[in-house]
C-alpha cells in the first residue's frame, strides 16, 4: 500500500508555482518572490496571498490581465483608479533589473473596510505582476518596510534556476528507536510539515508517538 504512494507530489505542483517557506517560485515564469518572515503564504490559479499571523495584514501576487496603457506606469493608474484607489504617491522604479511603478494607495476592500496598500506593478517577460501589501491605516505605517522589501524580492530565475526548482513528494521512512513525529518532521522532511500533520497523514492521533521499526509516510523537498 505504502508503495502506490512513494514518490508522489505532496502540495504545489512547479507548473502552476510553488510555495517554499515565505517564498513563492514560479520556473515556467522565471521569477521567485519572499514574503516577510513568519507570514503564511497561499497560492492559489488566480493570485497568491500571504498573511501576517494574527491581523488584518495581507499581501497578494497576481498577474495583470489585460493590462491598460503602456508601461509600468500607466498600466498602475489605470488599474488602481479601476478598482477605486486613490494614489497618495509613486513614482517609476526598478525591481532586480525590471521595470516597475511603485505607489501608496487609499481606498477600500470588501471585508476589510479602508485600508492603505503599497503596490507595485512588476514587467516581466511580457508580462506585468501586481505585488501588493495592504492593512487598515491606523496599523499600516510600521509595516511599509517589511511590505516594500518583498516586493523589491521580486526577481528573474535563469533557465538554470527554474530548471533545478522540483516539487515536493512522498517517500517512505522507517521509524528508528528514539524518533518522534517531531522529530521525523524536521530531520527527514525539514520542517515541510509539521508534527501533527505528518501523525494525520499517517492515520495516527497526534498524541501517539510512531514505534521503532514503523514504515511511515514523510514529505522530501524537491
Amino acid at each position: 500500500m505504502l508503495r502506490a504512494v512513494d514518490g508522489i507530489i505532496y502540495g504545489d505542483n512547479p507548473d502552476q508555482g510553488i510555495v517554499r517557506g515565505v517564498s513563492f517560485i514560479h520556473p515556467p515564469l522565471r521569477f521567485r518572490i519572499d514574503f516577510p518572515n513568519g507570514w503564511d503564504v497561499q497560492n492559489s490559479p488566480e493570485q497568491v496571498v500571504a498573511k501576517a499571523a494574527g491581523a488584518d495584514v495581507y499581501m497578494l501576487l497576481e498577474q495583470v490581465r489585460m493590462p491598460r496603457g503602456n508601461g509600468a506606469e500607466n498600466i498602475a493608474q489605470a488599474q488602481m483608479q479601476n478598482a477605486g484607489f486613490r494614489m497618495l504617491s509613486g513614482s517609476r522604479d526598478q525591481v532586480n533589473g525590471l521595470e516597475a511603478f511603485i505607489g501608496l494607495y487609499q481606498g477600500s476592500l470588501e471585508g476589510l473596510g479602508n485600508v492603505r496598500m503599497r503596490a507595485a506593478h512588476i514587467v516581466h517577460n511580457g508580462n506585468v505582476y501586481l505585488v501588493a501589501g495592504f492593512s487598515a491605516p491606523n496599523i499600516f505605517d510600521p509595516l511599509d518596510s517589511a511590505m516594500l522589501a518583498s516586493i523589491r524580492s521580486f526577481k528573474p530565475l535563469t533557465a538554470a534556476d527554474a530548471a533545478a526548482i522540483h516539487p515536493n513528494r512522498i517517500d517512505i521512512y522507517t521509524v528508528r528507536p528514539g524518533d518522534s513525529w517531531q522529530s521525523i518532521a524536521v530531520r527527514q522532511g525539514k520542517s515541510i510539515v509539521n508534527a501533527a500533520t505528518l501523525a494525520i497523514m499517517n492515520d495516527h492521533e497526534v498524541s501517539a508517538q510512531p514505534q521503532p521499526g514503523d514504515r511511515v509516510k514523510i514529505i522530501v523537498e524537491g
